[in-house]
């Protein structure tokens, strides 16, 4: 039987630059790479609650919640799921950066530096179109 999930992602915002967190090697996609915070809706959520939700439980940072800047799609490797996600833009509000286990490190970085890190190529155009705008 197949499985559909809705996931969100964020590119946050700070004095210029935009937050890369590194996965964890113990996580099931693609670990040990840069990514940006995100994951799962719950049921019942909305996509704003669930973004700052998980904004906080990977980052420990409050946001500013804003538009919509891309959606995406994939196929979880060897399964019958498929994942439909929005990215949204957040601003940086405070905080200091506490990571779960989900990540090793991060980086405040300029959006054209992500493109040099190992990660999804989708989401380094992504990354790469945002540092445009």
């Amino acid at each position: 039987m197949s499985e559909f999930m809705v996931a969100v992602k964020a590119i946050i915002q700070k004095d210029g630059k935009v937050l890369a967190l590194k996965r964890s090697t113990r996580v099931g996609v693609v670990p040990g790479t840069w990514d940006i915070p995100g994951g799962r809706i719950d049921f019942g959520e909305t996509p704003i609650d669930a973004i700052a939700r998980e904004i906080m439980e990977e980052t420990g940072l409050s946001v500013k919640i804003g538009t919509p800047w891309s959606t995406w799609t994939f196929m979880i490797d060897n399964s019958d799921v498929q994942v439909v996600g929005v990215t949204m833009l957040a601003e940086y509000i405070g905080g200091e950066i506490k990571l779960s286990d989900e990540h090793l490190e991060y980086r405040w970085i300029d959006p054209s530096e992500f493109e040099h890190l190992p990660t999804d190529k989708s989401l380094k155009a992504k990354i790469a179109d945002f540092g445009k705008k």
